[in-house]
């Protein structure tokens, strides 16, 4: 590249990196900045008072605790769902596969606060499922299905696993259909060839979309508290109440960092095991 070519790429790509610095960069690191800024009498000072608070704080640990299993757990049902429906969009029968590719996008139109507030009616004790249990004579009297983690979960999953497979789609599509045909006839089931062929060419990519599904979960607010009715406390809830009820943003600011790292950590793990796994399985076939 020559030397006038090299200056016209940097100034093509200076209003990006001054677009990145003024609405990412400086607003994380000012982010950062106020968690370790704690109000004082009044006077705002450098301190980690505010990770100390909140590692002591029985409340918060509790939360971060029930924001990294929900998390998981909806990456992982999200992940296993959305890949049987995205196979079921690639490779079933195309009219099977354009209603169910039109129904998640459609989902992902729809307000996530429409769906909650769908699964409060589904889910209460009037609602349909519980009187489908009561004709049934499965139950005697309603159940407790709604304000409790398995709303939450259900209505987080019923968020994310639309995601997931839209994601999933093209991992499934890069499967050359040759290795099928090749299975099937080998006298290989089509269970088995989905078991064997498959699950272990395209779990490594499918890997980071059920990590985009646990980020994204531990940063909701409004379906834990739809759902939950303040029994499920996950961390973004905590988040809410420091910053707009208590006003201490420098303690919000905390919880958010915490979250992050926590958040980061089990995406680092899950990409770590990935990698290795990916490293075994290679040198098991060189050799």
């Amino acid at each position: 590249m020559s030397s006038s070519s090299s200056s016209l790429y940097r100034l093509g790509i200076l209003p990006l990196a001054l677009f990145f610095v003024v609405f990412f960069a400086y607003p994380v690191l000012h982010f950062l900045w106020g968690s370790l800024t704690a109000n004082a009498g009044g006077a705002s000072s450098l301190s980690l008072r505010n990770f100390s608070d909140a590692l002591q704080s029985a409340s918060v640990l509790r939360s971060l605790s029930t924001t990294l299993l929900l998390s998981i757990l909806t990456g992982v049902v999200s992940l296993v769902l959305g890949y049987m429906l995205a196979f079921q969009v690639v490779r079933r029968r195309p009219i099977i596969g354009k209603i169910i590719f039109v129904a998640a996008i459609a989902s992902l139109f729809t307000s996530t606060i429409a769906r909650a507030l769908g699964w409060r009616v589904l889910l209460g004790f009037e609602g349909p499922i519980n009187k489908v249990l009561i004709g049934l004579g499965i139950v005697s009297e309603p159940l407790q299905l709604i304000n409790n983690f398995t709303a939450v979960a259900i209505g987080m999953i019923h968020i994310q696993v639309p995601v997931v497979m839209v994601g999933l789609i093209p991992v499934i599509e890069a499967l050359p259909r040759d290795f099928e045909r090749a299975a099937i006839g080998l006298g290989a089931s089509r269970w088995k060839t989905f078991l064997t062929v498959h699950l272990p060419m395209t779990w490594m990519n499918a890997v980071p979309v059920g990590l985009i599904a646990i980020m994204a979960t531990a940063a909701y607010f409004t379906t834990p508290v739809l759902l939950g009715g303040g029994r499920v406390n996950v961390i973004a809830i905590q988040i809410q109440q420091a910053s707009q009820v208590l006003f201490d943003f420098g303690y919000a600011a905390t919880l958010s960092v915490m979250l992050v790292a926590m958040i980061s950590a089990v995406a680092i793990g899950i990409l770590l095991l990935t990698h290795w796994r990916r490293s075994i399985r290679a040198r098991g076939s060189s050799s």
